[in-house]
């Protein structure tokens, strides 16, 4: 009895987790063919528990040995994990070519998770309310019924509210298509380092491209180029490019870089330009006329967008040759930064400067005069004028240009 009062001793004292699986074997009530047989059944249990969880050295001497499972998970530090589940390297992601899909990104996933809540609404210090109060250390505390359970439907509202963030489409405002990018507004540029703002501006997508370049490391590399312009309506515009792996960041990098490139557009009494401008960038023929009020805008759709940045409201112009979108918009700039003012022709002429008008009839208005000295002799002219006849005017200017469809004839009804 007394080896049996020991044994049962030490075994709940020095092992209390595998306690309750060990005195299983042994019965609390109940009758036993003899005191011997009672105590070897216990002693033989006690063997099994102390050769799966423990040394003995000697019946009076004991050392518990704590047990711990080491998994992947417990070696390898987060940024480890975390690089294994993104494939940010490998010989994987070189092998890619182009053929992977959208970069995966790092996920917070202890999103919407605050440690110490459960179901028992119990108040841990330090975790999920402060650990001082007034000066003095908080006790472990619970909360009432009624707290817990407008806690816990708090909690499913947020990841609800997330849920349907998560699934909701945002809705911008349409392009010069439903299908495509240009034309759509990205708001003003961000501020700048030294507190400016571009409040006033406004930036619109010219062009939105995916380009690759091949390395020799990760083979084809993904990336977008944006095109966009910037401009406050008031003669203050520019573009620039943008480039980035994500499509965010190039919109980002595109629009505050393009407030740096301004050029400043002169205009006709603030509607038009001063003269009709002719120009060839590359492969791209750009040719612009002046136009009077309420004639509005009848251009390419991205040379209406740019004008509205500008400020122009009426304009014509025809592109012909190459429609490359970069050309087009570095010709337009071009051609409406050199633009020759009225008093700049008179400077230059020493002559006044004068505008027929359809209203006026034919009497010539003033609108630019010299500053130095006017110039007493005309200026001569050329006896064979130098001018570039375009052949599609001549032909509609002559009357020679008919339709395609003039001479067709239809079939009786």
């Amino acid at each position: 009895m007394l080896g049996h009062l020991w044994s049962r001793q030490l075994y709940v004292n020095s092992f209390p987790t595998a306690s309750i699986l060990a005195l299983k074997t042994v019965p609390s009530n109940g009758s036993l063919s003899s005191p011997g047989t009672r105590d070897s059944r216990h002693f033989i249990s006690l063997t099994r528990a102390l050769q799966t969880q423990c040394c003995i050295s000697s019946p009076s001497n004991l050392m518990g040995q704590q047990y711990r499972f080491y998994s992947f998970f417990t070696k390898l530090t987060a940024d480890e994990l975390w690089k294994g589940a993104l494939a940010e390297s490998g010989a994987g992601t070189r092998k890619g070519r182009g053929k992977r899909t959208k970069k995966k990104k790092r996920k917070d996933l202890n999103r919407g998770q605050i440690i110490g809540e459960g179901r028992c609404g119990f108040l841990w210090p330090g975790l999920n309310v402060p650990l001082m109060r007034n000066g003095a250390v908080q006790t472990i505390a619970q909360r009432s019924k009624e707290e817990q359970e407008k806690v816990e439907a708090d909690m499913v509202r947020q990841r609800e509210e997330w849920e349907w963030k998560r699934k909701m489409k945002v809705k911008r405002e349409r392009g010069w298509s439903g299908n495509t990018w240009g034309g759509v507004s990205l708001g003003p540029p961000d501020p700048g380092s030294s507190g400016e703002t571009y409040d006033d501006f406004d930036t619109r997508i010219l062009e939105v491209r995916n380009v690759f370049n091949m390395t020799a490391k990760e083979g084809r590399k993904r990336s977008v180029r944006v095109l966009v312009a910037v401009g406050n309506g008031r003669g203050a515009a520019g573009f620039a490019i943008g480039k980035a792996a994500e499509r965010a960041d190039a919109f980002r990098k595109a629009k505050n870089k393009a407030v740096h490139y301004l050029h400043y557009i002169e205009r006709y009494e603030d509607h038009t330009i001063y003269h009709d401008i002719s120009l060839t960038f590359k492969r791209t023929h750009i040719k612009m006329k002046k136009q009077p009020r309420g004639y509005g805008l009848r251009c390419h759709r991205a040379i209406i967008t740019i004008c509205r940045l500008i400020g122009i409201k009426d304009m014509y112009a025809k592109v012909s040759g190459s429609v490359n979108m970069l050309n087009l918009t570095r010709g337009l700039f071009h051609g409406l930064s050199r633009q020759e003012t009225h008093q700049q022709l008179a400077d230059k002429k020493s002559l006044h400067v004068v505008e027929f008008r359809e209203e006026c009839g034919p009497l010539p208005i003033v609108v630019a005069s010299p500053k130095g000295a006017l110039r007493k002799d005309p200026e001569p002219e050329d006896e064979v004028p130098d001018i570039k006849l375009d052949w599609e005017e001549v032909k509609t200017a002559q009357g020679m240009k008919r339709s395609v469809w003039s001479s067709l004839k239809r079939a009786a009804t």
